[in-house]
């Protein structure tokens, strides 16, 4: 028995509509030697997660597919997996964006070693059964699909410059964190009320918060004598199915009224906002949370059923969402409108041309990430849920005002 025998049942099972019919074999070669078995698995696993990452995944785009794709057995192998794989990296060599996936997923610096025996026993799996979740998973990556490449591969990011301001001071981030705390915390308490009105309301208290952030980081980029820095970025939403698409478009608005642009993938259920780093991170946070309030509006609208007694929950919920979102969507941009027309006649000369060149800075990116895109319209198909969904988006208060200063 040799390393290439064992590699040539793991690539046949790999690529097999039916892994199972290789297992046996495989099995035959475990018990002549576990420890090869072992390095031979954690060898071709971690070179196809390098794969993975070379097609455009990041590691929390794999766990997130994985949930939805795979038995819930075999995600601590992932993660197990995605561990060992990024031993052969520095830290420093891990873009920031990439490193904090990883912390979310529970991983961090030093990574340990994968060994299929110990891992077996740390999670009180049977031999066999290990053998089929790494099967299973090595099928699984396999089958990827590419993706826009949203960072730099792991091991090759190099250490970001700091951001200069107009005061010449530097800072790590562009962000400010006491604001997205108070941000988080309104969305937080609008997914944790049980009434509709004042989730709403604390929504677009959200937004206003976010629109007048954006615009004091704009102010300070401001100035003949300071070059704009281009943040421009990407970020995935996986969202829940059913109801891709209307989903999507809510993530759509959201992202429109904060500066930033949409793709989605149906077949995979994910949705690439582009634009500034800041305004990525406040649209991520507020399509987030309104997702989960408009799944939670559309359960309370309950089902649905025609003139003759059949099922139209389906149309329903799909024309709820829809019509949730494009309401939504204009109320949020009433709001980022109004913060606009709060800054003072002195800064607005300023600002405008800071705007505009961020603009074309997230066009230039999205333009290069996906250079073929198509305009879907959707068909709505049940008034009764278009209606109820504008009702339920018309309980949102987000005609508040605050004036902008620097």
């Amino acid at each position: 028995m040799s390393e290439a025998e064992v590699l040539r049942v793991l690539q046949l099972a790999t690529v097999a509509e039916d892994p199972e019919l290789h297992l046996a074999e495989l099995g035959r070669y475990d018990e002549q030697n576990q420890q090869l078995v072992d390095r031979v698995v954690r060898r071709y696993l971690t070179d196809l997660l390098r794969t993975t990452w070379e097609r455009g995944w990041a590691p929390a785009d794999v766990v997130q597919h994985a949930r939805r794709q795979l038995e819930p057995g075999v995600e601590p192998l992932l993660l197990a997996v995605v561990g060992a794989e990024h031993r052969a990296y520095k830290p420093s060599t891990l873009d920031a964006r990439w490193a904090d996936q990883l912390a979310d997923l529970g991983l961090s610096h030093p990574f340990p070693e994968l060994d299929l025996t110990r891992w077996s026993a740390d999670q009180r799996v049977g031999r066999y059964l290990s053998l089929h979740l790494a099967v299973t998973l090595a099928g699984f990556l396999y089958r990827l699909p590419a993706l826009a490449r949203l960072f730099p591969l792991p091991g090759a990011a190099q250490p970001a410059s700091p951001r200069k301001t107009r005061d010449g001071s530097a800072t790590a981030q562009a962000t400010d964190r006491k604001m997205l705390a108070r941000v988080r915390a309104l969305l937080a308490k609008a997914e944790a009320t049980e009434f509709p009105d004042e989730a709403e309301a604390l929504s677009g208290k959200a937004q206003e918060l976010m629109a007048k952030f954006s615009l004091d980081h704009a102010l300070l980029d401001a100035g003949p004598e300071l070059d704009l820095p281009d943040d421009s970025g990407a970020r995935r939403i996986w969202v829940e199915t059913p109801y891709v698409t209307a989903k999507a478009q809510l993530v759509g608005v959201v992202a429109a009224a904060n500066g930033c642009r949409t793709v989605t993938m149906d077949q995979l259920a994910v949705v690439t906002i582009v634009g500034a780093e800041l305004d990525l991170q406040l649209t991520e946070l507020l399509a987030t949370s309104l997702l989960v309030q408009a799944n939670r509006a559309m359960l309370a609208a309950g089902k649905h059923f025609g003139h003759r007694g059949e099922s139209r929950t389906r149309s329903f919920r799909q024309s709820f969402l829809m019509a949730y979102a494009q309401r939504i969507g204009e109320r949020l941009q009433a709001t980022a409108d109004a913060a606009r027309s709060a800054v003072p006649a002195a800064d607005r000369d300023r600002l405008l041309p800071v705007l505009s060149r961020r603009e074309q800075q997230v066009d230039a990116l999205f333009t290069r990430l996906f250079p073929e895109t198509v305009t879907r319209r959707t068909r709505i198909t049940n008034g009764a849920g278009w209606h109820a969904g504008l009702t339920a988006a018309d309980l949102a208060q987000l005609d508040t005002h605050r004036p902008v200063t620097r």
